[in-house]
């Protein structure tokens, strides 16, 4: 099983690429600012999801 971490998951490009990595056999993990703007994704079972700033070094390591 692929991993895949897509950051500013809330974009619409990254809307779009997500949809189609979940067709997929894949584990995705989404960083963005406001993680209940992805809650739909969010009960997915293969997707974990990361709030946090990627303008802040601690949010992001």
């Amino acid at each position: 099983m692929k991993k895949v971490i897509i950051l500013g998951a809330n974009g619409q490009i990254a809307r779009l690429v997500e949809d189609q990595l979940l067709n997929d056999d894949v584990e995705l993990t989404l960083f963005l600012r406001l993680k209940n703007r992805v809650a739909d994704l969010a009960a997915h079972p293969r997707v974990k999801v990361i709030e946090g700033d990627l303008k802040n070094k601690k949010d992001v390591f």
